[in-house]
């Protein structure tokens, strides 16, 4: 890599220490990449915030040795995902059923768990790592992008003004976003779905089980005058986060309640008159479906909610954030090494963006299903309550969603074969450009998986007869100065969406994303696959 320019004080400087920032200098890490993650806060949120974790992340987690104690802190796997009820203490009308876990399409599932568990789990793993340094209690005030690196400027009480020298920033500090601001990126999308209030609060609530039995409780009074609420379980300490629509005044602000008001709300919620509420925290927020307009700016990233913010109808802005910070991340490592074109680091764009529409649209689709479920129970219409009780599976099962989403474009070559739609709900498997490799099991233990050959370079994942494909594999990295694994599947998998052949071969990125296949043997296989790198790696240009 070409190192001329002003000594760097880090290849990649990261804004933000939340889930998406630390995942990404957690993989930063792991790829051998020095970076600084600057953040604002002492530590890791003590607010619970968003609160579970997907298929897609677990599986990254758990590549990352760090699921287990992420798993540990969550609520049991049998919790159900939600609870209808006029109140936690009174009328249920039903509750949601756990999306079965099917060992056949992932190695991981799904953990209801809170963001400072995640957080703390994260932060704790990057400051294990050799490459990585988090700076806490550290506000970003500016950026200018000098063309061969980004110089930015921190505050902080112990350093003073900095300015740190970075081959790469990447802006992975919320829905605020002083980095998007400072470069100008406008947010597509309405700002203003709704205004809510969240109201951080604990209490003793032992005396309720079910507390322990869910995600969060509807809270759907049947009269139409009470408010509709949501109620979220945090954890065995007593701590529990309370969510209402708030009113707004004319000029669009938000109307704030009195302290005495929201414990009233709290224990009409609970269902307990008397119930001793301890207000831990209170704020109110914007429920949004905006995507950035770019994601990329010069030498500049946007990741996490500073690209994307959700309404949280789905769980999927702490996911989808994460998910930016392993697609960037490789290509950050090969950008730093010199081996790949800009129209790599392009391709974080071009692949991210359309994921965060979809699942933008997604949210907002289930919002307007919550909008039904209590409007029906409002109307008190059984049929009508039932319908949209068993429609609510379409919301909090969605493993296709986690675990199907794909590339069309960016750096991946398609093929002429045919593309399923995306089924939120179900995922099938399949090795076609732009997909997520599927999970086969290598062993009849069920400890290893194919997802534990992609993290570090290239793989190329032959049939069980793909023998001629060494020698192009090592011809092709030679020729390109790039280290190639090969890896052979143990035994056909077209049951469990490998359509390679027995013969054929697929090349899959460091992220597991499938970049290329072929699946038959051709009669140069080692030009066919120097190519198809060329392509990918965007050299070519």
């Amino acid at each position: 890599m070409n190192r001329a320019g002003p000594a760097l004080d880090t290849d990649v400087l990261i804004v933000g220490g939340g889930p998406v920032g630390l995942s990404l200098a957690l993989q930063l890490n792991r790829l051998g990449v020095d970076c600084v993650l600057v953040e604002r806060n002492p530590g890791p949120t003590s607010y619970p915030k968003a609160r579970g974790c997907n298929q897609r992340t677990m599986e990254l987690f758990r590549r990352w040795g760090i699921e287990e104690p992420v798993r540990a802190r969550g609520l049991p796997e049998e919790a159900a995902p939600f609870i209808v009820a006029e109140s936690v203490a009174g009328r249920e009308y039903g509750r949601g059923v756990p999306e079965p876990r099917d060992p056949a399409l992932s190695p991981a599932w799904t953990c209801t768990v809170t963001q400072d568990v995640v957080e703390s789990v994260l932060l704790s793993a990057v400051q294990a790592g050799p490459r990585a340094r988090a700076l806490l209690e550290s506000t970003f005030t500016g950026l200018t992008d000098e063309g061969t690196h980004v110089a930015t400027v921190t505050e902080s009480a112990a350093h003073g003004t900095r300015v740190w020298r970075s081959r790469f920033v990447v802006g992975a500090d919320g829905a605020a976003s002083p980095v998007r601001e400072a470069l100008g990126v406008p947010m597509c999308g309405p700002e203003t779905l709704a205004v809510w209030a969240n109201d951080f609060w604990r209490g003793d609530l032992s005396e309720l089980p079910q507390v322990r039995q869910t995600m969060a409780f509807i809270i759907a009074p049947r009269t139409a005058d009470a408010a509709s609420t949501i109620l979220f379980t945090s954890d065995e300490a007593g701590r529990m986060l309370s969510w209402r629509a708030v009113p707004i005044d004319p000029a669009g602000r938000a109307v704030p309640e009195s302290d005495e008001t929201a414990v009233t709300r709290i224990r009409e919620q609970v269902g307990i008159p008397d119930l001793k509420v301890e207000l831990i925290h209170r704020a109110i927020w914007r429920m949004s479906a905006q995507v950035a307009q770019s994601y990329r700016q010069g030498r500049v990233f946007l990741a996490g909610d500073a690209a994307h913010r959700f309404p949280p109808t789905g769980g999927l802005g702490m996911n989808t954030g994460i998910q930016d910070a392993h697609n960037l991340a490789w290509k950050l490592a090969l950008a730093l090494r010199g081996q790949v074109g800009d129209g790599l680091l392009d391709s974080y764009e071009t692949e991210r963006r359309p994921v965060a529409v979809s699942n933008t649209d997604w949210s907002v689709g289930n919002n307007a299903r919550m909008a039904e479920l209590f409007a029906a129970i409002r109307d008190g219409n059984e049929d009508r309550i039932g319908f949209w009780l068993d429609d609510m599976a379409n919301h909090y099962h969605f493993a296709g969603r986690s675990l199907g989403f794909s590339y069309p474009a960016g750096a991946v070559i398609p093929d002429a074969s045919t593309a399923e739609q995306l089924d939120s709900r179900f995922y099938r498997p399949t090795d076609r450009p732009g997909a997520r490799y599927p999970h086969v099991w290598l062993d009849r233990d069920y400890r290893h998986s194919t997802l534990d050959w992609f993290e570090r370079r290239f793989v190329l994942v032959t049939g069980p007869l793909g023998d001629a494909w060494r020698d192009a594999a090592a011809t092709a990295g030679a020729r390109l100065g790039l280290d190639l694994d090969l890896r052979r599947l143990p035994e056909p998998g077209h049951g469990r969406g490998v359509h390679t052949g027995p013969r054929g071969a697929a090349l899959v990125r460091p992220d597991g994303h499938v970049a290329w296949r072929l699946p038959w043997l051709p009669r140069d296989p080692a030009t066919e696959l120097h190519d198809a790198l060329t392509t990918v790696l965007s050299l070519a240009g």
